[in-house]
């Protein structure tokens, strides 16, 4: 789901300023989405329209210095200023060409993670703007330093319409799997990461099920870090995809929360049936469910990431979106290496429970 703060972003975000001081960080990122082509007048655009085809484009956003990890300094409807601002300098609309060039550029830079390729997928209620700069704050509080990729599929960005969105994440998931092995045929990318939230989460695990029935699930061996954050998943359904993607070659890493107040009232739409995302570690459906499927369940329930309700705490929390940038950039590390380890309890080999007491005062206030 959407960040959830009263003031939501128009395209008028997306729109470039120029004049960006030195001081500011910048984040690269490429699109590919299921989302329509606006108008011939903008053609950088995308709708709420669901595209036949993959569309592509390449966007450059600007982080401002005193930028605040878990945060996203939105204009607030007024100028948006990049002292102040998250803002986009650079907007580009590419073909399937161009989008594959802009990967192999990316993937001959000398940085250690350059062939390294993040893919993010958004939650329910999430507008395309919105969408951009989330993985821009990911990306920048992380560290990530390969080629950040947004997936980003047609929600229409309004609470009411959860039904709408679900049809349209479903609708995505044969265009993410193609997403998936046009990256991978790449030769400059070596490791495909996979990060979703939310209702993502659906379209994520999807995917990857029908890429395992296709024969190619691990992309070439390709496939790296998979990430799902507060899963919007009917439990029972993600146990039956995960018995035909089997087990990955690295375990699946899945963020949950019993507080999450959004997995919450998806539970309560769907029936009351319960949400993978709100199964702790210590349920002992949890333990069988790693066991089983090489899993590791990591449960943040104790984690105040300062929002109402809770559901995006792996990217709102300054420690925990620091172990994603550990995990994604030492994959091998053991659990002691990563950046929360220090205040983990091991409930189990594949199991860990993060108290509250990683949080520091600073950022508990927010």
């Amino acid at each position: 789901m959407s960040g959830g703060c009263a003031y939501r972003p128009g395209n008028e975000v997306l729109i470039p300023v120029s004049n960006i001081p030195a001081s500011t960080d910048k984040v690269d990122i490429l699109v590919a989405t299921t989302r329509e082509r606006g108008s011939k007048d903008d053609p950088d655009e995308f709708t709420v329209e669901r595209s036949k085809q993959l569309n592509f484009a390449s966007l450059t956003v600007s982080i401002p210095p005193a930028h605040v990890t878990g945060e996203i300094e939105w204009p607030n409807g007024g100028p948006p200023d990049p002292a102040l601002h998250f803002v986009t300098t650079r907007r580009t609309s590419l073909g399937e060409d161009g989008f594959i060039d802009e990967l192999r550029q990316r993937g001959r830079r000398s940085t250690e993670q350059a062939g390294d390729v993040l893919v993010f997928i958004h939650g329910y209620n999430t507008r395309y703007e919105e969408a951009v700069y989330w993985l821009a704050q990911i990306v920048h509080d992380s560290g990530f330093e390969g080629t950040a990729v947004l997936f980003a599929w047609p929600s229409m960005g309004k609470a009411p319409l959860y039904l709408a969105d679900r049809e349209a994440s479903t609708y995505s998931r044969d265009y993410f799997e193609r997403a998936l092995l046009k990256i991978s045929k790449v030769p400059e990318v070596k490791e495909i990461n996979i990060l979703a939230h939310s209702m993502g989460n659906w379209l994520a695990v999807e995917g990857l099920r029908q890429a395992k029935m296709n024969g190619h699930g691990d992309f070439g061996g390709k496939l790296g870090e998979v990430i799902l954050a507060s899963p919007d998943l009917d439990a029972n359904v993600f146990r039956t995809q995960l018995d035909v993607i089997g087990k990955l070659p690295r375990p699946m890493t899945v963020l949950v929360s019993g507080d999450d107040k959004a997995l919450a009232l998806s539970t309560w739409l769907a029936g009351d049936v319960e949400r993978a995302g709100m199964i702790t570690a210590d349920d002992a459906r949890a333990v069988a469910a790693a066991e089983r499927y090489n899993l590791k369940v990591v449960d943040l329930t104790a984690v105040d990431d300062g929002k109402g309700n809770h559901h995006s705490k792996y990217s709102k929390s300054a420690p925990v979106i620091a172990a994603i940038g550990s995990k994604l950039k030492n994959p091998t590390a053991t659990t002691t290496q990563v950046g929360v380890v220090t205040a983990v309890t091991n409930v189990g080999d594949s199991l860990l429970k993060v108290p509250a007491s990683i949080l520091p005062a600073a950022n508990a206030a927010q």
